[in-house]
């Protein structure tokens, strides 16, 4: 391996270009024996090409305004549960909603190379936020 930086060589690394060595794993082939469930929630590979732009931002966005809605509602949850005596059934279908609704964020992201799924998990998403809301309202 030469020290030099060799430019025409687009797999040489800027760290090898300045004389350093680095061992390069083999990268496995992708397994094309996976069932269709698990190749839709995967993260993108190396392989795969990089989402649109327009897509991931409005996908931020999304996931942005329910993360903040979220932490609205559990800091109103949060105060009441302190303040007060909350039904008993409150706290933990709360935490189970929530974690529902992340489950769901997380999936669309992992999905982000689908055409749909994204946005239909998202929209999912919404659903437990809108239901925290409406637990929060009733139980406090």
């Amino acid at each position: 391996m030469s020290t030099e930086a060799d430019e025409s060589n687009p797999e040489r690394s800027f760290v090898e270009g300045l004389g350093l060595r680095i061992q390069r794993e083999p990268r496995p082939e992708p397994d094309s024996t996976q069932p269709g469930t698990s190749r839709a929630f995967r993260l993108p590979g190396s392989a795969d090409p990089s989402p649109p732009s327009g897509k991931l931002v409005a996908m931020c966005a999304w996931a942005t305004a329910l993360g903040l809605v979220g932490l609205l509602v559990a800091t109103r949850a949060l105060l009441a549960l302190w303040r007060g005596n909350p039904p008993t059934w409150y706290e933990p279908s709360f935490i189970a909603i929530g974690l529902v609704g992340i489950g769901l964020t997380v999936g669309a992201f992992m999905s982000i190379q689908r055409r749909r799924l994204p946005w239909i998990m998202l929209a999912l998403a919404t659903i437990p936020l809108v239901a925290s809301i409406v637990l929060t309202v009733r139980a406090i």
